[in-house]
């Protein structure tokens, strides 16, 4: 079982594709409509969607049947449950791949790079991840204080991951930052950088796996500390500011080929 079978019952619910983020990759997406796209990491297909009804096939490779259950049907996508470091698929069998936030999952990356570019061969990369080396200056560490070393542990750091995508895909490698909306409609773990509510709703937490992973007792004192804040105004008194804020770089970064 993953770790997604075990807490994505709601995921499509709360990790709706974001419109700015759909925007922002057809931005860099090089393919002509009608190419063969892979999804690795795929979820619930929300972006596989998105490729989909702009005239693209997809290949959505997905783990968790959990998430696959949840999949909007579409004739331009084929679900495939694999992981990204053994794909079932034949070498230069895509035109492109794209691993939107489910890069920090894989097992073992230099393996899960190598079986992209099998599949790819010189086809562009797009990932969707985050720079750790963001975490520590982020409000929500304040009442998660183990969401540092788990981000540090989990993310490679941008330098590191551009690294080994160079000497992998022998492609240059392009970065940018992603600053997010105020008003994100997909609620990864930075959903509530300027609403700081969202993050007492179960659902919400339930989509994001730092919290998954958090020991119990982290996360009911972080949960009564912040709602103790908002309640009293101490929130606002601190970080008020952001609420008038329309998007803030939080660390989340395109990487592409």
């Amino acid at each position: 079982m993953t770790l997604y079978d075990a807490i994505g019952q709601n995921y499509a619910r709360t990790r709706k594709r974001d419109p700015r983020i759909v925007e922002k990759l057809f931005e860099v997406l090089r393919c002509p409509l009608g190419s063969t796209i892979v999804d690795i990491g795929a979820g619930t297909g929300s972006y596989s969607q998105a490729l989909a009804e702009k005239g693209h096939y997809v290949l959505a490779v997905e783990p968790a049947a959990m998430m696959r259950n949840q999949a909007i049907a579409n004739p331009n996508i084929q679900w495939i449950d694999a992981f990204a470091e053994n794909l079932p698929l034949a070498d230069q069998s895509a035109d492109a791949a794209i691993v939107m936030l489910a890069f920090h999952h894989f097992q073992d990356h230099r393996q899960a790079l190598k079986e992209i570019c099998r599949v790819i061969g010189d086809g562009q990369l797009i990932l969707f991840t985050y720079d750790p080396d963001a975490i520590a200056n982020f409000w929500l560490t304040e009442y998660f204080p183990s969401l540092i070393p788990d981000v540090q542990a989990t993310f490679l750091t941008i330098p590191a991951l551009v690294s080994d995508i160079e000497s992998i895909t022998g492609q240059a490698v392009s970065v940018h930052p992603f600053p997010l909306p105020r008003d994100l409609s997909d609620s990864f773990a930075a959903v509530g950088w300027s609403r700081p509510e969202l993050y007492l709703e179960v659902d919400i937490r339930n989509g994001i796996s730092s919290f998954a992973k958090m020991a119990v007792e982290e996360r009911q004192r972080g949960m009564a500390s912040l709602k103790a804040d908002l309640e009293s105004g101490a929130w606002d008194r601190r970080y008020g500011a952001l609420r008038r804020q329309k998007q803030l770089d939080v660390g989340y970064r395109f990487i592409w080929t």
